[in-house]
C-alpha cells in the first residue's frame, strides 16, 4: 500500500512523505503506483521551478518521495494542496491501495 504522511504545524504544512508500493497490479501494470508517481513527480518538477530553491527540500528514490518546506511560501503552499487533493482523489477510488494520514505535529 502507498503511504501519505502529511505533516502540519498549525496551518502550516511542513512536509509530505510517500512511500511504499501499492501492489495493484503487476510491476509495470501497477495503475496505483503510476498514477502516484506521476502525480509526485509531476510536484517535484513543478516546486523545483516555480519556487526559491531555500524553501523547499525534495528527495526521490524507489517508492519514495519526500517534500520539506524550510519556510513558508504561499506558493509552495498552494501547489502542495493541490496534490494532495489529487492524491485523495486517487484515495478515494483505490481506498485498498493509498492511504493518506494528515497529522498535526
Amino acid at each position: 500500500m502507498v503511504n501519505v504522511e502529511v505533516k502540519r504545524q498549525s496551518d502550516f504544512l511542513q512536509e509530505v512523505l510517500i512511500h511504499n508500493h501499492a501492489e495493484y497490479g503487476e510491476h509495470g501494470q501497477d495503475l496505483v503506483c503510476a498514477g502516484v508517481s506521476s502525480i509526485a513527480v509531476g510536484m517535484l518538477n513543478v516546486l523545483d521551478q516555480m519556487t526559491k530553491h531555500d524553501v523547499c527540500e525534495l528527495a526521490m528514490k524507489e517508492a519514495y518521495v519526500k517534500i520539506s518546506l524550510k519556510q513558508r511560501d504561499e506558493t509552495a503552499e498552494l501547489l502542495l494542496e493541490a496534490m494532495l487533493i489529487q492524491l485523495k482523489t486517487l484515495e478515494e477510488n483505490y481506498h485498498n491501495y493509498i492511504s493518506i494520514h494528515d497529522q498535526e505535529v
